[in-house]
């Protein structure tokens, strides 16, 4: 009798072990978003949705078949292990110009690129109609959302929504990029092939400590390159969202000619220039009366700005040897 007690309690602890070890594992490891039918109106575009505390994503079912669903979803899951800290990073960084409560964001699958301005995008955010829609791969996606998302908040979530152009893309940039960590687009690498991370590997861009692209140093180089006249001749995507011939960045562009990483870092410039509440409180101003807020004219500006982001490369330690 005393050895059948014995072994009956034996068992208990071990089946109490295996359960607590069970409760610690899930804990340790969050659960997977669930997938839902979509009972919607666009159902038969997107038959399933997930949600998330700052997103619903609809999910199309040509981009499933495309993928295949275990790749499909593989890359699902994988960028929603950081879209909740990234999104939550960037109304942090925007609080007190943005609303205080922020409704979550339709984010809606394109892969087979229906959508003609995915010729040209990875990803946009429509303003009408609210929702971003994200371009060809999970890659992609995982390297535009974050500034597609900041466009949704200083666009639709704040009494002075940004300008198009200078102002909505520079600040996109700025923050995405620049001020945030940005985890889905540093996952991916932002997207760079191999060549490309080999040389920015040389010239500096790299953290080593979590072994991939520094984002900050990608915009900061990047931007000091175009003021290098390396793209001189080239067509570049400007933050008038088209794709236009570079010329003498020695003539100043004029603001709505600027690149992205340009306006990225021309918005770093400001902030530390004039402070973060004067550049936030003014995204609403017409690109052409930058001198109204500023002070100066455009041009003169971005004279001020090269020798600005030159001083930064250096102390960035990022180095040009092989731009040319």
């Amino acid at each position: 009798m005393k050895k059948t007690a014995l072994s009956v309690r034996v068992l208990c602890c071990a089946l109490a072990l295996l359960m607590l070890s069970a409760t610690l594992a899930a804990c340790g490891s969050p659960s997977k978003p669930k997938i839902e039918e979509n009972k919607g109106e666009n159902a038969a575009t997107y038959p399933y949705v997930v949600h998330t505390k700052s997103a619903t994503w609809y999910l199309a079912a040509d981009d499933i078949a495309l993928l295949g669903e275990d790749a499909f979803y593989e890359g699902l899951y994988q960028i929603l292990e950081n879209q909740e800290q990234d999104f939550a990073d960037a109304r942090e960084a925007l609080k007190g110009f943005i609303d205080a409560k922020i409704p979550p964001i339709e984010i809606h699958t394109d892969f087979c690129n229906k959508a003609v301005i995915s010729g040209i995008a990875g990803a946009y955010y429509h303003p009408q109609r609210n929702f971003i829609k994200v371009f060809d791969s999970w890659e992609m996606a995982e390297s535009t959302l974050l500034h597609e998302y900041v466009h949704y908040l200083t666009i639709h979530c704040t009494q002075q929504p940004a300008t198009y152009g200078f102002y909505a893309e520079g600040v996109a940039n700025y923050i995405s990029a620049i001020v945030c960590k940005n985890r889905m687009a540093r996952s991916v690498n932002f997207g760079c092939g191999e060549q490309e991370l080999a040389t920015y590997k040389a010239g500096g861009a790299w953290d080593e400590s979590e072994n991939c692209l520094d984002l900050p140093k990608y915009f900061f180089g990047t931007a000091q390159v175009y003021t290098m006249g390396a793209m001189n001749g080239m067509d570049y995507y400007s933050v008038s969202d088209i794709m236009e011939p570079r010329t003498d960045p020695l003539a100043a562009p004029l603001i709505w000619h600027v690149s992205h990483a340009e306006a990225a870092c021309i918005m770093a410039y400001l902030v530390e220039t004039y402070g973060r509440d004067t550049v936030l409180q003014n995204l609403g101003t017409a690109p052409e009366d930058f001198e109204t807020v500023y002070g100066l004219p455009f041009p003169e500006a971005y004279q001020k700005w090269i020798a600005w982001n030159t001083q930064k490369c250096a102390e960035l330690g990022l180095n040009f040897d092989d731009v040319g």
